[in-house]
């Protein structure tokens, strides 16, 4: 007798393999989080950024980057960044002196019949310090193993260039906090309880209703979701954080 319908196997389809986070990730330095996020201009966390998603965006087989050493000018920066021109300047000169980039090619005046010369700038690199996250510490991107986490390119492309200083952090914070520690056994969780007194702290947004309403906007926007709003009894020493997570 033939088996049943409920009784018959589903149809197998050729397997062709897992996403791959290669596609769809950047493996990014912590110290983006700690260091630039938090305590630069707009202009500069957009050029910091545009500058590691080029760098980080692409990788061999082995997982390096495919071109460690990518050199963006001036013009690149205006278009992609998502910076005006009339901050552009100002916000480089921060991002140099912060230690995040190297000029390595300084602009020329054009003259009568010579073409200029446009800025040029890449990552500066740590390759003998200890990780820090302290702004008066940091000297490069740490070069070495860990301190890094999978971030979403979506990050990069869609909120960075695009939203308040505001929603930036608060998204950056709940992906450093959620997926960019790892455990003592060398997993990395999901999400992050994060208090408001922390995200406060994480973020450096000191006014409260700034905050309210950069993660209400992320939770609204689908940028992060609030898995658990925590526990705050009036009066009570035992209240517990709320639990965000990326979306």
């Amino acid at each position: 007798m033939a088996p049943s319908k409920s009784q018959r196997r589903p149809e197998s389809k050729p397997f062709t393999g897992f996403e791959s986070l290669q596609a769809s990730h950047v493996y990014l330095f912590n110290q983006f989080f700690d260091v630039c996020l938090p305590n630069y201009s707009r202009g500069t966390v957009r050029i910091v950024a545009s500058v590691l998603r080029q760098t980080l965006g692409w990788l061999d087989k082995e997982g390096n980057p495919i071109r460690q050493d990518v050199t963006v000018t001036y013009r690149d920066l205006t278009q992609k960044a998502g910076v005006s021109r009339g901050a552009i300047t100002q916000a480089l000169q921060d991002a140099v002196a912060g230690n995040f980039l190297i000029c390595t090619q300084r602009a020329n005046e054009s003259a009568a019949g010579k073409s200029s010369q446009t800025a040029a700038y890449r990552l500066r690199w740590d390759t003998e310090g200890d990780y820090t996250a302290a702004p008066a510490r940091f000297r490069g991107f740490y070069r070495r193993q860990g301190n890094r986490a999978s971030v979403p390119n979506s990050y990069f492309d869609m909120i960075i260039p695009t939203q308040l200083p505001s929603v930036v952090k608060v998204g950056g914070a709940v992906i450093r906090h959620a997926i960019g520690d790892q455990n003592q056994l060398g997993g990395r969780r999901t999400v992050a309880p994060l208090s408001y007194s922390r995200l406060q702290h994480c973020t450096k947004v000191a006014d409260r209703s700034t905050l309210s309403a950069a993660i209400r906007h992320s939770k609204d926007s689908g940028y992060i979701c609030c898995d658990d709003p925590g526990e705050f009894p009036p009066g009570s020493r035992q209240q517990k954080a709320a639990t965000f997570s990326i979306r």
